[in-house]
C-alpha cells in the first residue's frame, strides 16, 4: 500500500503541478475530462453488466455540469449539493435498497462526481489558483497524516463497518496535519485570511476530507 502511494505521488504530483499552473481554460478542460472519466468509472462499477452507453451517459452528464458551472455566473451550487446529498442518502439507506437501482446509481454517480465542479468554480474566483493549491494540499495532508499515524499507533477502529482499517488515532493525526497545512499554505500564499477565517478553515477542511473519504468507502461497500 505504501509503495503504491509513493508511486502515485511520484507520477501524480508533477502532473497536478502542471495542471494547477495551466491557464484557466486548460485547467477547466482537464478537470472536466477527469470528472467525466470518474463518472464513467463509478457508473460502470455500480452496474457492471450494463451497456457502455450507461457509463458514457453519466460521463456526458457530468461534462455538461462542468460546462454549465463555468458558463453560468450564478451556478446553483447549494441546490446541486442538496440533490446529491439526498440521492446518496437514499443509496446508503440501511433498511433495504431504496434507490439502489440502475437509475438510482446513475443519478448518484452523476451528482456525486458532478460536485467536483467546485474545483472549476474555485479556480474562477479571485486568487482561485492559490485557493486550489490550499484545498488540495490540506486534503492530501489530511489523508497522508491519517494513514501515517494510523499505521504507526492506530489501535481503535473509527468505523469498521465502513472502513475496517481507519482508526481514531489516524483520524486525529489527519486532522492535525490538515489543519497545519491549511494555515501554512494560506499564510505562505498571502491569501489575506484573518485569524477567525484561518481557524475556521483549519477546523472544517480536514473534517470534510475525512468525511469524504468515509463516504466514498461507504459507497464502494454498498455497490
Amino acid at each position: 500500500m505504501l509503495r503504491q502511494r509513493l508511486l502515485v505521488a511520484a507520477v501524480g504530483l508533477p502532473l497536478l503541478g502542471l495542471l494547477l499552473a495551466a491557464p484557466e481554460p486548460a485547467f477547466a478542460a482537464a478537470v472536466t475530462l477527469i470528472l467525466a472519466a470518474a463518472a464513467f468509472e463509478m457508473a460502470r462499477a455500480a452496474s457492471p453488466r450494463s451497456s457502455p452507453a450507461y457509463g458514457m451517459s453519466a460521463a456526458a452528464a457530468v461534462a455538461l455540469f462542468a460546462a454549465a458551472a463555468r458558463a453560468l455566473p450564478d451556478f446553483p451550487v447549494l441546490p446541486f449539493a442538496g440533490m446529491a446529498a439526498v440521492t446518496l442518502g437514499l443509496l446508503l439507506h440501511p433498511r433495504g435498497r431504496i434507490a439502489a437501482t440502475d437509475a438510482g446509481w446513475w443519478l448518484g454517480a452523476t451528482l456525486y462526481v458532478g460536485l467536483g465542479v467546485h474545483l472549476i468554480l474555485l479556480r474562477g474566483i479571485e486568487d482561485g489558483q492559490a485557493w486550489c493549491i490550499v484545498l488540495l494540499a490540506a486534503t492530501f495532508a489530511t489523508d497522508t497524516g491519517a494513514y501515517a499515524v494510523g499505521r504507526l499507533v492506530g489501535r481503535h477502529l473509527l468505523w469498521p463497518a465502513v472502513s475496517p482499517k481507519k482508526t481514531w488515532e489516524g483520524g486525529l493525526g489527519g486532522l492535525i496535519a490538515g489543519a497545519v497545512t491549511f494555515v501554512v499554505a494560506t499564510v505562505t500564499l498571502d491569501l489575506g485570511l484573518e485569524t477567525g477565517g484561518l481557524a475556521l478553515g483549519a477546523m472544517l477542511l480536514p473534517v470534510a476530507a475525512i468525511a469524504g473519504d468515509l463516504l466514498e468507502s461507504a459507497l464502494k461497500r454498498q455497490m
